[in-house]
């Protein structure tokens, strides 16, 4: 929770673009471009839209990046400046929610792809484990089979620190670039070109326009990488300087995100032609099930779960497990919250999202209602309300700087929760599609929720700090909170100091 000390500050620009790299290649994110084509996006569409959010997504994760590059501070402990020290932990609870149902989808895409390696090497795999699960269960016995054994073979490898998992993660950069490439390569061969692929026109369904299908395809390219524009310094605090944050991660981001979506678009565009389907496979996994050569089928599916475990560590079980850390410091570690992540990644029934391309969206779009609102107080506070200045000795003290009301920051409550308003009738609709009586503006306004809730929650946010302030804005002029007092207190040394003179004064810190 401290700061991290300079000399364990070792990561280059380029480690935050190789992050990138390895980052970007993610299952879900080529499931999300093929639901895109699946709902009736075409190519090109599909691609703007994409190219438009990874943009948008960008700008906060880079910002937020430089935040936890200058301070040396997790996310959990950035907020307090904002939400107050009890207050923050309302903001961290609800990417800690996040993180569990990422978790279980991960481990869902995982069973998914043991399912098509087991399927490559028994072809009457599906014959020989009759199914007795309802068809309401949106799953079947050989899948949720197949998902146990993922999710126990992932388990041993939250027991080991990520510091000791550097070897993995060069794996993953290294193979999957490699595994992408040859995927492009073969669906461009098969469908002659990108003329069979990109010539396809949008048909929007369930009576939605092509600029409605246009604006939530936005927000649900985003939808994977909200949760790094809150969290992306729990990772940029090991860099050497901020500004490497800024740069790599305005090229790389989106560079690395679009590629990945792009052939994920290719694949499921490509589908209907190579194979002569009616619909597009949206889904990659269910793709590799048309292929004729098995061999092509396992080692595909085994890249897939080898990408898929290491992005679900890295960003989910990690990230739960600092959550949980911060919020029950005295019984809960990072280590026990990895494993308590996958405990509830089970009681989500990652299966019911990923049962269509339709449901995968409305997750996608629905978590971003609330995300969009926190990033946009977290931004406004360290880059306009503060100017980047901020006593990090007072992050720690309860009755200091940043306890605000009984450590709650009304303005940042307030500002979060009418920000909710505007994309709650939306939400409703797309939750419960029967649901009657929704104005068609506000289904549209919940197309860029993201967007939506991150300006008004920061506006928000500061106009109430302006026209009500308290007296931690007043900090903002102390000698003590200059930028160049921001690097030593990075250091450590300046929480040191003031955990010291709280000792002799009596007073906990948290």
């Amino acid at each position: 929770m401290d700061p991290v000390p300079f000399k364990d500050r070792t990561w280059a620009w380029y480690d935050v673009g190789g992050f990138w790299i390895s980052e970007g290649f993610q299952i879900p994110i080529l499931q999300m471009a093929g639901s895109l084509i699946a709902n009736g996006l075409s190519p090109g569409m599909a691609m703007g839209a994409v190219v438009v959010g990874n943009v948008l997504v960008m700008v906060p994760c880079a910002l937020n990046g430089y935040a936890g590059a200058a301070t040396g501070v997790n996310f959990p402990v950035i907020s307090r400046a904002s939400w107050g020290l009890h207050g923050a932990k309302l903001a961290v609870a609800i990417r800690a929610i996040v993180a569990v149902f990422w978790y279980g989808i991960q481990i869902s895409t995982g069973g998914s792809c043991v399912y098509r390696m087991l399927a490559a090497i028994w072809p009457s795999l599906p014959r020989r484990i009759p199914n007795h699960l309802p068809a309401s269960s949106n799953t079947t016995s050989a899948d949720l089979l197949c998902f146990f054994i993922f999710w126990l073979l992932t388990l041993p490898f939250l027991a080991i620190p990520v510091s000791r998992l550097r070897w993995l993660f060069r794996a993953k950069l290294l193979l999957m670039p490699i595994t992408g490439l040859v995927l492009f390569i073969w669906a461009l061969v098969r469908a002659h070109g990108f003329g069979p692929i990109f010539n396809q026109p949008s048909t929007p369904k369930q009576g939605y326009s092509t600029a409605f299908l246009f604006f939530s395809a936005i927000t649900s390219t985003l939808g994977p990488q909200a949760t790094f524009a809150l969290n992306m310094g729990d990772f940029c605090r090991y860099s050497k300087n901020p500004r490497y944050t800024l740069y790599a991660q305005a090229l790389m981001m989106p560079l690395c995100l679009t590629l990945t979506a792009f052939l994920g678009v290719v694949l499921a565009s490509s589908s209907t032609t190579i194979f002569a389907l009616q619909e597009p496979e949206w889904d990659p996994l269910s793709l590799l099930g048309h292929f004729s050569s098995r061999a092509a089928q396992f080692f595909v599916a085994l890249l897939f779960a080898f990408a898929t475990l290491c992005t679900n560590i890295a960003g989910n079980s990690v990230a739960f497990g600092n959550d949980l850390a911060s919020l029950f410091p005295r019984h809960i570690n990072i280590r026990r919250g990895q494993f308590l992540c996958a405990i509830l990644g089970v009681a989500v029934t990652p299966w019911n999202i990923l049962n269509s391309a339709t449901n995968l969206l409305n997750f996608l779009n629905g978590y971003a209602v609330f995300l969009g609102p926190l990033c946009g107080i977290l931004f406004a506070d360290y880059w306009i309300l503060r100017r980047r200045r901020i006593r990090l000795g007072q992050l720690y003290q309860p009755r200091g700087v940043y306890w605000y009301t009984r450590g709650w920051n009304l303005r940042a409550v307030g500002s979060f929760f009418l920000a909710l308003v505007p994309n709650l009738p939306g939400l409703a609709k797309s939750v419960t599609p029967g649901i009657t009586g929704v104005p068609r503006g506000f289904e549209d306004v919940y197309t860029m929720s993201w967007v939506v809730g991150l300006v008004i929650a920061g506006a928000l946010y500061l106009g109430s700090s302006y026209l009500f302030p308290g007296p931690e804005n007043a900090s903002a002029g102390e000698e003590e909170t200059d930028l160049a007092r921001e690097w030593l207190y990075s250091s450590g040394d300046g929480v040191e100091e003031e955990r010291i003179q709280a000792k002799s004064e009596g007073v906990e810190y948290i």
